[in-house]
């Protein structure tokens, strides 16, 4: 039997863009599905951004006393469809460097679920094609759903999510995001793809110099090795999902996105180890062409789930 998912409280992030509305759809369309509590928190850059990268805010604001002022105004603005959806919802302003307010507001509740938007102007731009994303996707204690700029898709109706593509590296966080993928399409009723992405199989049209007769069938016995990993990663009691396991050869990112679109994923989960190749997804450039160029939301997960305060008697601090 597939596990459950326990997804209490979810976050959603929020520079008040149109990219920042489309992720709190997702998020309370999964609240509405988890029953979850949901928090919305904006973080006012502090010292104020320069004008050249203005918030996305009604009125013009100089002061950090006028941005609180209009920040509690979009915010009341911001938060009606969750509250039309009578959804439990929280709000959060705080002051400070984005990444560190975002992060230290997921620790506190603590969150089971951030939800977030990419490709905004202003500071989810910074957020998403930056460094703050890495300081974010590797920081934070729990997984993190990024919903791209095109995406148009809602949870919300059956149907409309059914197909979850689930990128598996063989670090030390594959069975996490295994399960967790699983649990997920479970949940939402959706079918699930697992795929492996071997990089390093050499090629014997950029080898003209060198004797390899045997290069395909390396290749073959490399590409049966890693179909055999990925089987057996898959805990007996999750098979009864029958995911579908695929193995292909290339880059890892382009692989990704290439079965994403012939799958016609809707939702692409990736795991946040530190090794392996999917692992340096989130710390190098391949994360940022995942999230850049997915036309579905990409949910990555961390190889621990996060405990809750009131479980553990502490949280644990994340370096």
């Amino acid at each position: 039997m597939t596990a459950r998912l326990d997804v209490r409280e979810v976050l959603c992030p929020t520079d008040f863009s149109l990219v920042s509305e489309r992720a709190l759809r997702h998020a309370i369309a999964l609240a509405q599905r988890f029953r979850s509590r949901l928090t919305i928190v904006h973080a006012i850059a502090s010292p104020p951004l320069p004008p050249d990268e203005p918030l996305y805010l009604s009125e013009p604001v100089l002061s950090l006393r006028d941005l609180r002022a209009a920040a509690e105004h979009e915010m009341r603005r911001f938060l009606e469809p969750a509250t039309e959806a009578a959804v439990p919802v929280t709000t959060v302003i705080r002051e400070g460097q984005p990444w560190r307010e975002i992060l230290e507001t997921a620790r506190a509740e603590p969150a089971d679920l951030v939800v977030m938007g990419t490709h905004g102007r202003g500071g989810f731009e910074r957020l998403l094609l930056g460094s703050v994303a890495e300081k974010l996707l590797h920081r934070l204690p729990c997984p993190v759903l990024t919903v791209c700029h095109e995406e148009g898709r809602t949870w919300n109706a059956p149907g409309l999510v059914t197909r979850v593509l689930c990128a598996v590296d063989f670090s030390d966080a594959a069975p996490a995001t295994i399960a967790y993928a699983l649990a997920l399409a479970d949940k939402i009723g959706a079918a699930a793809t697992l795929l492996h992405v071997v990089e390093t199989l050499p090629d014997s049209r950029h080898l003209p110099y060198v004797a390899m007769p045997d290069i395909k069938l390396y290749r073959q016995q490399i590409e049966s090795w890693a179909a055999e990993r990925l089987h057996e990663l898959v805990p007996p009691a999750e098979r009864a999902a029958e995911p579908q396991e695929r193995i292909a050869a290339g880059r890892a990112y382009e692989e990704i996105l290439r079965a994403a679109a012939e799958e016609s994923a809707d939702l692409i989960v990736i795991g946040a180890g530190e090794h392996g190749a999917l692992g340096r997804m989130l710390l190098g450039s391949t994360a940022h062409h995942v999230v850049r160029a997915a036309t579905c939301p990409v949910l990555t997960v961390r190889p621990t789930p996060v405990r809750r305060a009131a479980e553990t008697g502490a949280m644990a601090a994340v370096s």
